[in-house]
This record gives C-alpha cells, sequence and structure tokens, in this order.
C-alpha cells in the first residue's frame, strides 16, 4: 500500500474463481480510453479548494499582524498560494526523482517520471520566483505594484533570507535544466539530489524559533520538507504511471518502506518544529498558528492510522475478495485509497504553506548573559566533571534523522541477509553519530577548542563504522583497484579538507552558520566512511599478479597504505595542535569568558597530544586487523571485518 508500513500482498486466486471473476469483470483493455480532461478538471478543482483553505489560514494565522496588512491584499493571499504551489510541485520532482533512480526497473517508466520531474520542477521554480516577491513585499511592507516596489529589492536579497530564496530558485532552475536532458538512474539521482538541495534551502528560509533553538528549528524543517517530498510526491508520481508499474507490487513495497520512513520522519521533525516555536502549550487553545500546527498533527496520524488499516486489509481481506471473485480487486482498492492518501496530503501542505506564510508565535528572546552566550545563543554549560558531561544533551534533529533513516534503510524489507558482524557495526556507528552529535560534546564544541575537533575526529570514526557495514559501490571499486596511490589521497582527501578548514577562517564560519556546521559533519562522516570502502577495495583485490610471479606489494600492504594517509595527515594535525602557540578562531574560543578547565590554548595543545597518540595506536593497529581479515578471506571475496561477505550490505 501507499500508507506507511503497507505491503502489497493478494494471494492467488483458484482457476474457478479467477474465471468467475474475469467473467463477471470487463476486460481493462476494451474499456474506452477516458478524456485526460476530466482528471485534469479535477486536479484542479482540488487545487482551487486546497489554494483557498490555505489563504483562509494564513489569514488566521497572521490576523493582527501590521506587517501582513501593509503588505496589501495580493501579498497576503498571493504568498501561501505560491508557497503552496512550490511545494507541492516540489515534492512530486523529488519523490518522482527518487522513483526514476532507484525503483523504476523499466525505461518508459523512467522516462515518464522524469518528465513528470521536469514539468513540476519547471513549476516550482516559477512558483518560488513569485514567493520571492512576495516575500521581499510582506518583509519590506511595500504592496505589490506600488511605486516604490521594487527599489531595494537588491538589498532584500543580500539578507540571509533573501540569499536562501534566490539560492532556492537557482537550484531548482538547474535542476529542471538537468531533467529534461534525460532519464537515465545516474542522471535521475543527480536531480534527486540538485532538489533536496532545494529543500534545504527552503528549510533555511522557514520561520525560526525564539531563543535559542534556531538550530532545531532549521533542522526539524529540513527533514520535514524531505520527507513530504518522499511521500507525498513518491505517491503522486506513481499514479501517473502506467498500471504495469504503478501496481506492481515491488515498485509498490519499495515504495511503502520509504513512506514507512517518512511518515516517522514527519511525525517526530513536525512536533520537534511546532514545539520549539511557540511560547507555552497553551497556545494549543489561544493561537491560530499553534492550531494550524495541531492540525497538522491530527492529519498524519490518521493518515498513519489509515496505512496501517489498509495494510491490514490487503494482507487478510482483498486477497480473500480476490479469490472469491466478490467485491472491487486488490488493485482499484489500492488505488482508492492511495488518492485518498493524497487529499488528505494535500490537505496538510495547505496548512504548512499557511504556517509558511505567518510569523510563529516564538517570541524573540535576547541570548543569556555572558560572552559565551553572545557568541552561540547558549548559555556558558558547567564545568565538564563526569556527573554534568553526562547529564548535558543538547538533541541535533538532522543527526538523528540520518541515524535513524541509516538503520530503517539497513532493515528494510528487501534487503539481503545480513551477517550480525556488520549489522552490529552499523548499528555502533548510527549510535556514535547520535552520541556525537547530540551529546555532551555538542553542547562543550560551542566553548572549548578540544570538544570541537573530537566531535569531529569521532564523526570519521562513526563514517569508519559504517563503511565497513555498507557494499562497496562499484564506483569506489573501480577508482581504488589497482590504483594504490590515487586510493590513498581520494582517502586522505576529507581529512586534508577539514584541516583546512579548521587551519583557515572556515573554523569561525562553522562556528557562527548552522549550515557551514551542518556541512562539516557531513564531511567527517562521510570521510570516514570512504576511508574504509577504499581500504576494503585494496583488500578485496586478488592477487592474480603476484601468483604470476610479478613483485607488486602485497594486498595487505596495499591496503595499509590506503588507510595511512588519513591516519598521516591526523598525526601532523595532532602535533601541529599540541606545539603551536597560534590558537584555533581566537576570537571565539579565546572569548567564552569561562572560568573553568584550563585556558583555551592549553586546551588545544591536549587535545593535540590526543589525536596524535590515537592516530598512531590506529596506525599500529591497522596492519594487524587487515592480515587477520586477509588470512580468513582466503578463497572468497571478504569485506574488511572476517565473515562479511560484500552482498551483505546492499
Amino acid at each position: 500500500m501507499a500508507g506507511p508500513g503497507d505491503r502489497l500482498v493478494t494471494a492467488p486466486p483458484s482457476r474457478r474463481g479467477a474465471r468467475d471473476a474475469a467473467a463477471r469483470r470487463p476486460d481493462a483493455d476494451s474499456r474506452p480510453d477516458r478524456s485526460p480532461l476530466i482528471p485534469a478538471l479535477i486536479g484542479g478543482a482540488v487545487l482551487l479548494v486546497l489554494a483557498a483553505i490555505s489563504v483562509l489560514a494564513a489569514d488566521a494565522a497572521g490576523a493582527g499582524n501590521p506587517v501582513l496588512r501593509d503588505a496589501g491584499l495580493i501579498a497576503r493571499t498571493g504568498a501561501p498560494v505560491a508557497a503552496l504551489i512550490a511545494d507541492l510541485a516540489g515534492a512530486m520532482s523529488l519523490g518522482g526523482a527518487l522513483l526514476a533512480g532507484w525503483l523504476l526497473r523499466e525505461e518508459a517508466d523512467r522516462s515518464r517520471a522524469m518528465l513528470v520531474v521536469a514539468v513540476t520542477a519547471g513549476v516550482t521554480t516559477v512558483a518560488r520566483g513569485v514567493a520571492l516577491l512576495f516575500s521581499y513585499a510582506i518583509a519590506t511592507g511595500q504592496p505589490v505594484g506600488s511605486d516604490r516596489f521594487g527599489s531595494d529589492l537588491s538589498v532584500y536579497l543580500a539578507t540571509d533570507l533573501g540569499v536562501w530564496l534566490l539560492t532556492a530558485l537557482l537550484v531548482s532552475a538547474a535542476a529542471t535544466a538537468v531533467a529534461v536532458t534525460g532519464s537515465s538512474r545516474g542522471l535521475a539521482r543527480v536531480v534527486t539530489v540538485m532538489i533536496a538541495a532545494v529543500a534545504f534551502c527552503a528549510a533555511m528560509t522557514g520561520h525560526a524559533s525564539g531563543g535559542d533553538t534556531h538550530e532545531v528549528a532549521t533542522s526539524t524543517m529540513m527533514v520535514h520538507l524531505l520527507a513530504v517530498g518522499i511521500w507525498l510526491g513518491g505517491l503522486a508520481v506513481l499514479q501517473l504511471l502506467p498500471a504495469t508499474s504503478r501496481d506492481d507490487a515491488a515498485v509498490v513495497r519499495g515504495y511503502s518502506h520509504l513512506a514507512l520512513i517518512a511518515w516517522i520522519a514527519l511525525a517526530l521533525s513536525g512536533v520537534w518544529a511546532l514545539a520549539v516555536r511557540m511560547n507555552s502549550p497553551a497556545e494549543l487553545l489561544t493561537h491560530p498558528y499553534v492550531q494550524l500546527g495541531a492540525a497538522k498533527a491530527v492529519l498524519l496520524l490518521a493518515l498513519g492510522a489509515m496505512g496501517a488499516l489498509q495494510r491490514r486489509q490487503i494482507a487478510t481481506g482483498l486477497a480473500r475478495t480476490a479469490a472469491e471473485g466478490q467485491g472491487p480487486p486488490p488493485v482499484a482498492v489500492y488505488r482508492r485509497l492511495a488518492l485518498m492518501e493524497l487529499a488528505l496530503l494535500g490537505l496538510a501542505v495547505s496548512l504548512a504553506a499557511a504556517m509558511s506564510s505567518s510569523p510563529p508565535p516564538a517570541e524573540a528572546v535576547p541570548p543569556p548573559p555572558g560572552p559565551a552566550a553572545v557568541l552561540s545563543g547558549y548559555p556558558l554549560p558547567p564545568a565538564p566533571e563526569l556527573t554534568t558531561v553526562l547529564t548535558q544533551w543538547r538533541p541535533d534533529p538532522f543527526g538523528m534523522a540520518l541515524a535513524c533513516a541509516l538503520l530503517l534503510w539497513w532493515w528494510r524489507p528487501a534487503a539481503p541477509s545480513r551477517e550480525r558482524a556488520a549489522s552490529i557495526r552499523l548499528v555502533a556507528g548510527a549510535a556514535l553519530l547520535v552520541l556525537v552529535t547530540s551529546g555532551a560534546l555538542n553542547v562543550y564544541a560551542k566553548v572549548l577548542v578540544s570538544a570541537h575537533v573530537l566531535q569531529h575526529v569521532l564523526l570519521v570514526a562513526a563514517g569508519a563504522l559504517i563503511g565497513s557495514a555498507l557494499t562497496v559501490p562499484a564506483a569506489v571499486r573501480v577508482l581504488g583497484r589497482g590504483r594504490t596511490w590515487l586510493a590513498a589521497l581520494v582517502a586522505a582527501a576529507p581529512v586534508a579538507l577539514l584541516i583546512a578548514v579548521y587551519a583557515g577562517p572556515g573554523l569561525r564560519v562553522a562556528l557562527e552558520s548552522h549550515v557551514a556546521h551542518l556541512g562539516l559533519q557531513v564531511l567527517a562522516l562521510v570521510g570516514g566512511a570512504l576511508a574504509v570502502l577504499l581500504v576494503r577495495t585494496a583488500l578485496e583485490e586478488a592477487p592474480a599478479a603476484e601468483v604470476a610471479g610479478k613483485r607488486r606489494r602485497s594486498t595487505v600492504a596495499r591496503a595499509a597504505l590506503v588507510a595511512g594517509g588519513p591516519l598521516l595527515l591526523l598525526v601532523v594535525a595532532g602535533i601541529a595542535l599540541s606545539t603551536t602557540d597560534i590558537l584555533l578562531a581566537a576570537s571565539w574560543f579565546g572569548a567564552t569568558g569561562r572560568q573553568w578547565w584550563p585556558d583555551a590554548l592549553a586546551d588545544q595543545h591536549g587535545v593535540g597530544f590526543l589525536i596524535a597518540g590515537l592516530a598512531v595506536l590506529c596506525a599500529a593497529v591497522v596492519p594487524v586487523v587487515l592480515r587477520r581479515g586477509r588470512r580468513q578471506a582466503a578463497g572468497s571475496q571478504l569485506v574488511l571485518k572476517p565473515g562479511v561477505r560484500t552482498t551483505t550490505g546492499s
């Protein structure tokens, strides 16, 4: 089913029952073709209804706001409509590209899906351009069409909000241009990444919360938009495909698991985002904005309950109906339920468009007193003693969502059999990811050099654990096999980039900007995974040349050389941190005003010694682990850890 966690399960009817059912049902091929005008008219009517709902809801949520009144009638009514169209079209483009890139198997189906993606991406681009103008009108209080409208547009585009709106518009236009060039899997995946980047930019333009939860507000919004695109967009594009693919059990089963992940992400991120945008739970009864958010939550719960009922009905009742030849066939019921889901999801998006065009009730609370709060927006944490470290917690929605999505993908229904060791390493990597991004290190990384450095080093370790469980991608095999020095350079590149960010002005940017902060964390995580994947590629390489008598490095030596690149850089970086008298981001870490622990430079020296020592220890242990793995992998294609086949991580 299209609902979260649903399965399209049908039992094969008996021959007699199938003949009777076929006799009672007219042949689908003999039915006259319906005019495409009727579905178009129905879709247009539904869109008009949703637009009216979004306008009315935005007017209720923004009641009494003087800025919205000054913007004029066109901006007040046009902003939620433009946001609705941009969100719906963006969701369809993201869901369609995802289907074409990973789920659809036939070239004709991918071509149709990519056509839908190209059209909806173009609609998104136009809608975002119009929404940018409405946003400018609301922000400056200049009605559309007035004499002064557009006079200071360049100033508005230079603000943070204007930069993100313009970036989303340009990336959406680029995604449209790329989508029309073909329909291959690789192209569809590129378009998926580009449209996901548009959702990321849109999340940065959403209304932030008050106080010190701005990072949580933007991260939850990003997860929310991506989940909506996967669920709503994928389901909508599926209904536009030919019946052979729309009703294909394998395609629906794969999409169903994605819908389950999206439903979980929507539920958690939606409630979390609403909580940081309101001042108190009492606003559930008093403030229209919070009430719209609560209505969205109720719709989401209804969709989840409907999905569970659909799965039970399909698994138990529909197969019997098909066997007995009574009632509508299971596929017809599936389509009707899918249309019901689309209607409810469209209603939820209309409410979301209204909320995005209205200010949240959370008041902008000034940061607590103290230099640390002025710099980071958070109060200075207590001295990092054992009892306080165990209780410090600052949840990060991005890291949590990434870990949950990874685990749900790992144990998806269509996944191959997993080796226990690989599953343990993946779970350990996901747990380390959550602990590093949401635990005490996330709290103290704003005020301590040591915590900031350790956070990224441990993210490299988390990526290494995850990479040791996954199947080595074909592109990594092509890159690393037979090219030891190239593989070593590529494995060391992310660590080298991290060091360059720390050594230059990029560290201060990452401390101030949440986007740069997330980018640095992703770089560390991907760097660890990539290094281990390249090491495994070198370890899997069959020593055929050695058997032929050619003098080459052994397989273990080649793998150790690849692993040695990033480790050597960590040793050098640790020595540099422990010996230099130049403090990293001195205008930040040297101005936090903390009175506990050593001064910032001594703290930097201590973490430098620690990083260098850990890197040397890993360099000493890696060859032993590689030799052990190679001995146990003799005669078969195994990965870095013994007993894990290369197919278990697919």
